[in-house]
């Protein structure tokens, strides 16, 4: 249900209210952040007024009434859902035309401090200290898609950082909510592991809650998480 507002960030629409979308709902409740608008494949669109950031956190079959109403309001989104089709990508890159979108990989802020160290090992591990480097995964049974997406992605940092591709992208189906990733260095005798742990559905919902926010103020375009984190941590520094 619809929130009332007790802060000045954004209104938020959220699309989907399975465990992403719920937590989220938590966190804008507990942040005092105005939800006006919920969707969910059995009970429809449901609104109180028209948001200023919409959060699609649902399935690819939702992505048409997303993208047609956030084109038609011009509403700023944060794309959550990561298993599109190549056309779906495409009009999300369409719509960024428009309107502010944030492609939301992965939503953690520690997942992007993950990503920037990668970047920096990159940098140091050439030549004599070249490693062999892989990546690693683990989602609980259920997860359909493997490698996640985010493995995918810290595989593809490594890569453009480096200039060489990944050893091997391992993944695994077992244990609790919510993730691992890791990115493993190995030399001869020694290795180095960058793990990342999210035990908890409000991480990602803080950060989908951050991300909205920056949309809110942004020019129409296409960015990652990185550009919003990017951002942001420059913000919090000066």
């Amino acid at each position: 249900m619809p929130e009332a507002p007790a802060s000045d960030g954004p209104t938020l629409g959220i699309v989907g209210l399975g465990r992403l979308g719920s937590a989220l709902t938590t966190v804008c409740r507990a942040d005092g952040t105005r939800v006006c608008l919920t969707a969910t494949r059995r009970g429809g669109w449901s609104a109180e007024a028209v948001p200023d950031v919409l959060v699609d956190a649902s399935a690819p079959e939702a992505h048409p009434d997303v993208l047609d109403y956030c084109a038609t309001h011009r509403v700023a989104l944060v794309a959550c859902v990561s298993n599109l089709t190549d056309t779906q990508w495409k009009a999300l890159e369409e719509l960024a035309g428009t309107v502010p979108v944030v492609r939301a990989t992965n939503l953690s802020f520690a997942h992007y401090l993950q990503a920037r160290i990668a970047e920096f090992t990159a940098a140091l591990t050439t030549g004599r200290f070249a490693a062999a480097t892989t990546v690693r995964e683990r989602h609980p049974l259920g997860k359909a898609h493997r490698p996640s997406a985010t493995a995918l992605a810290l595989a593809d940092t490594w890569a453009a950082a480096s200039g060489r591709a990944v050893a091997d992208i391992a993944d695994e189906r077992s244990g609790l909510p919510v993730s691992e990733h890791e990115l493993t260095h190995t030399w001869d005798g020694e290795s180095l592991h960058v793990r990342h742990h999210v035990g908890s559905w409000t991480v990602p919902a803080r950060g989908a809650l951050a991300a909205a926010g920056w949309a809110r103020a942004a020019s129409p375009g296409l960015v990652t998480m990185r550009t919003v984190y990017d951002d942001l941590t420059t913000r919090s520094t000066t």
